[in-house]
């Protein structure tokens, strides 16, 4: 009997990977210049509330692709979030 590959982890690891990957250069740019105008704070703390509720989410469940992905989301967006209050 051939030996079955479980693709469902790979695609919640891609999926995590994809999903943060794209908010660092946003935390790099807007720490690099201090530039924030054209970010809105009230969408990127509704994304900060749903990111962290996606990881209590995963934690609950225990599902890893979840929790690394949003444990990583809250801190990229945490320094957005940060860089808007400071930088306004």
């Amino acid at each position: 009997m051939p030996h079955s590959f479980d693709i469902a982890p790979f695609i919640g690891y891609l999926a995590a990977l994809l999903g943060t990957v794209c908010w660092v250069p946003q935390a790099i740019k807007v720490w690099q210049t201090g530039e924030t105008r054209a970010l809105s704070l009230w969408a990127n703390l509704l994304f900060l509330a749903t990111v962290s509720l996606w990881l209590v989410y995963g934690l609950l469940i225990g599902d890893w692709p979840l929790i690394l992905a949003n444990v990583v989301a809250v801190a990229l967006v945490s320094a957005i979030v940060a860089a808007k209050l400071k930088f306004g």
